[in-house]
């Protein structure tokens, strides 16, 4: 019997948030990573090409996540469920409405000045 109210007493694990809100990938062909950086491995062989997704949170990742397309720089990375539903990174140089080097609007940022926002899935 102690075994079951010590079984009972856990706390049962954390859900899963769900997306956080859009954003939309004005690029073609904008690949996704499984982290934050262009050495990472892709996630998916699906690309993205001019189309809204749903995105949980985004990052800085420095200058090791740092992506320059054209006139265009960014370290910040967003966290992303692609069309065909798979989890993954893309650039935030690749979503519409930021400004080089900064977040972009429709995705919750994840920092240790916000403890409130944390990309579960790092």
């Amino acid at each position: 019997m102690a075994a079951a109210s010590i079984l009972l007493s856990a706390a049962p694990p954390a859900a899963a948030h769900p997306p956080s809100g859009e954003v939309h990938v004005w690029a073609s062909d904008v690949r996704v990573r499984s982290c934050q950086s262009r050495t990472c491995d892709l996630a998916t062989t699906e690309r993205l090409s001019r189309v809204k997704v749903k995105a949980y949170c985004q990052v800085d990742a420095g200058e090791s996540g740092r992506v320059t397309d054209g006139r265009l720089t960014n370290t910040y990375w967003v966290q992303i469920i692609t069309p065909g539903r798979t989890l993954g990174w893309i650039s935030a140089v690749y979503v519409s409405g930021g400004s080089n080097n900064g977040p972009v609007p429709g995705a919750p940022v994840d920092s240790l000045s916000d403890p409130t926002v944390d990309c579960e899935y790092i």
